[in-house]
């Protein structure tokens, strides 16, 4: 599971794919379930405070950043407001959770068959 992604350049398009949900501990995680709604938050800082310290010509009034520049927690809900809520796919074929079919001899011109499925779909039965 990839929960960042580095970004070396501005202005390009970069994809992160998410597929699982990190748990608070931010030591286990637990796939998405099929057709649910999720809310997509990001967050996004700069490497600025890795990249300054490293180039070779400084000013002389350089003084390295302790810490990222990141973006306001406000902006990053505007993006998740921005986003919306995104539903995953359906992955997964119905099954029957019932399927019965009456006595064959009590009619001589239909078979009845009764059955449910776990989620909506379309069946076909045929002789």
């Amino acid at each position: 599971s990839t929960f960042r992604s580095d970004i070396p350049a501005a202005y390009q398009d970069f994809e992160i794919e998410v597929n699982r949900i990190l748990r608070s501990n931010e030591l286990q995680s637990y796939a998405l379930q099929h057709e649910y709604p999720y809310q997509i938050f990001c967050f996004a800082e700069d490497d600025w405070h890795i990249q300054a310290p490293a180039a070779s010509t400084k000013s002389p009034n350089f003084v390295a950043p302790n810490t990222p520049m990141k973006i306001t927690a406000s902006a990053a809900a505007s993006f998740k407001t921005s986003i919306g809520t995104l539903t995953t796919l359906d992955e997964s074929p119905p099954s029957f959770t019932k399927l019965n079919i009456d006595d064959p001899t009590a009619a001589n011109d239909r078979i009845v068959v009764t059955f449910s499925l776990n989620e909506g779909g379309t069946t076909y039965c045929r002789a």
